[in-house]
């Protein structure tokens, strides 16, 4: 009878890891290889360095790894059928009890008997342990969308050049200064003077990444060499331009910057005659060095977006309250019969202004319109266009890239947030009303019980619709189902307007069920009139025209 095969040991799992990194060391020196490792490391620049040249030998892809479990519990996703793992180190300390020395805490030396001996005692330590874990990355999983790593992607021209250099600069411990070098290099520290010059005149990108390589030799080879210890290397000048290049390379990588003209064609030569240890320590100060400039530069860039953001909350607060006066003034009547809250008018304004700088396009309407009438507020709002305008620019160029346009839950044609009520006709106290999301309609149907809508998907008494989406707490208090998704903003913002040059006079023009008719399974059904009007309806105040309004300078009186 064979006998039966025994799995490994965890010392076999960690020897046979362990030797497969000391060969990966030596071939990771040829110039992709090299340049893989670095992107790893750009990407998992907090990682040791065992486990950054672990990942990049088996999967040099990877950007965002975790084990099986972690992936169901921390993220909703699932490692699919057949996907390989990539295996890494991971700590495994124990507790176990020891002889060790009695320390006296007034000299720091070890206490010693009579008899000249250390004096020992039974205590418990942490002994430092590694095993062998399956991690997958996002690739080999599937399920919910996975957010933001937080990384402000730079690329092109450098995207927020002047914020991500302003960065640079608070995190570096020397001044930084422009000048004309005649040696034709692109940039020095000067080891005396302890400052940083870079040659005026460069892109953006040579400019980040010159300064990011000048930076990386402050921190690593800024010493003088009567200062170090004697363990600490003592570095050529080769061997001091490869880990500033790499750091650069590296740091420039994480921000995705682009790097194509990097070369690492010397490597091959540098690394030559080394053994492996000194490598890996000119790895591990290459990984340290990279992820202390990132550390140091996201701690700046986050203070940078926080003072950023109060400026520009600031500047749409001013703007949303100037909107606020020219609408008032503009066409008086007409907005105290619409607008019960000014504040929740101010609020909603600044909120558009905000939303990435894309949603002003009906507020510049607004404004031409003004403008258009040639009246007393034509100056002040074609005043207004410009600094909109200006103000939507800066805000897009701070805000991250949106998220390519997805469809909207409840979001309909006409630009309304559509909610089902799925448990009950709709009436007063079955529905939310948000002061800052005003309800534009409601319906009940035909019917004594609910009836399948959305081709069969939802059984309702009816819905809701609002100018903007509800939250996930407003709808569920109330037992609301959001339409599904069909359509996405852009969708709905490009679609061709209806002509309601006839209707604009009415005090409620009717509005087409166009959800309903298009995707309802019950379209047949008759429906009642219009909820909403049977809760708040009341006689509206009759109207003058506009030519036959009191003077502006009268208005106060009226109010």
């Amino acid at each position: 009878m064979a006998a039966e095969k025994s799995h490994p040991s965890q010392f076999e799992k960690v020897k046979e890891i362990t030797d497969k990194l000391e060969a990966g060391v030596a071939q990771m020196m040829n110039s992709e290889s090299f340049k893989n490792y670095l992107k790893v490391m750009a990407r998992f620049h907090n990682y040791s360095l065992n486990n950054t040249i672990l990942i990049a030998l088996q999967d040099p892809q990877a950007t965002l790894i975790a084990g099986y479990t972690a992936w169901q519990k921390n993220f909703g996703r699932q490692v699919m059928k057949g996907e390989k793992a990539i295996r890494i180190l991971a700590p495994t300390p124990y507790k176990k009890k020891m002889e060790v020395a009695v320390i006296d805490p007034s000299t720091g030396q070890a206490r010693l008997n009579p008899d000249g001996t250390k004096q020992t005692e039974l205590k418990e330590i942490m002994v430092p342990a590694f095993k062998v874990v399956n991690v997958f990355d996002v690739r080999s999983t599937e399920g919910k969308p996975i957010p933001s790593i937080g990384v402000n992607e730079l690329t092109g021209d450098v995207r927020q050049y002047e914020m991500f250099f302003e960065a640079l600069k608070r995190s570096c411990p020397v001044p930084i200064g422009f000048e004309q070098i005649d040696s034709g290099a692109k940039g020095y520290y000067h080891t005396v003077d302890h400052r940083i010059a870079l040659q005026e005149g460069m892109s953006q990108v040579q400019t980040i990444k010159t300064l990011i390589h000048e930076m990386t030799h402050q921190h690593l080879h800024s010493k003088d060499p009567k200062e170090m210890a004697p363990e600490e290397p003592r570095l050529t000048r080769n061997a001091k331009e490869v880990e500033a290049e790499s750091v650069a390379y590296t740091v420039a990588q994480h921000y995705g910057i682009e790097t194509s003209d990097y070369s690492f064609a010397y490597i091959a030569g540098w690394s030559a005659g080394k053994d492996t240890p000194e490598l890996k320590a000119s790895l591990d100060r290459i990984r340290t060095a990279a992820d202390e400039l990132i550390t140091g530069i996201d701690t700046q860039l986050q203070i940078l977006q926080k003072e950023k953001m109060a400026e520009l909350d600031a500047q749409a607060e001013t703007l949303a309250v100037k909107l606020d006066e020219l609408s008032y003034d503009f066409d008086y009547y007409g907005y105290v019969d619409a607008v019960d809250d000014r504040e929740a008018v101010v609020r909603q304004n600044k909120e558009m202004l905000l939303e990435n700088g894309t949603q002003v396009e009906g507020i510049l309407e607004f404004l031409q319109e003004v403008v258009d009438d040639d009246g007393d507020c034509s100056a002040r709002a074609a005043a207004l266009i410009t600094e909109v305008k200006e103000f939507s620019e800066a805000a897009a160029a701070f805000m991250p890239p949106k998220e390519p346009d997805q469809p909207v839950p409840g979001l309909q044609e006409n630009g309304t947030y559509r909610y089902y009520s799925t448990q009950r006709p709709v009436d007063l106290g079955t529905f939310p009303k948000p002061p800052d999301n005003p309800v534009v309609e409601v319906h009940n149907y035909d019917a004594d019980s609910r009836i399948p809508v959305e081709n069969g998907m939802i059984q309702a008494w009816g819905y809701v619709e609002y100018q903007k989406p509800l939250t996930e707490k407003e709808a569920g208090d109330y037992e609301l189902r959001p339409a599904p998704a069909r359509f996405t903003e852009k969708e709905v913002r490009d679609m061709p307007k209806p002509d309601i040059q006839a209707g604009k006079e009415d005090i409620h023009p009717a509005k087409p069920d166009i959800g309903l008719q298009t995707k309802t399974a019950c379209t047949s059904e008759p429906e009642k009139k219009s909820v909403l009007k049977d809760l708040g309806e009341k006689t509206p105040k009759p109207r003058e025209p506009k030519a036959s309004r009191k003077p502006k300078k009268q208005k106060e009186e009226t109010r």
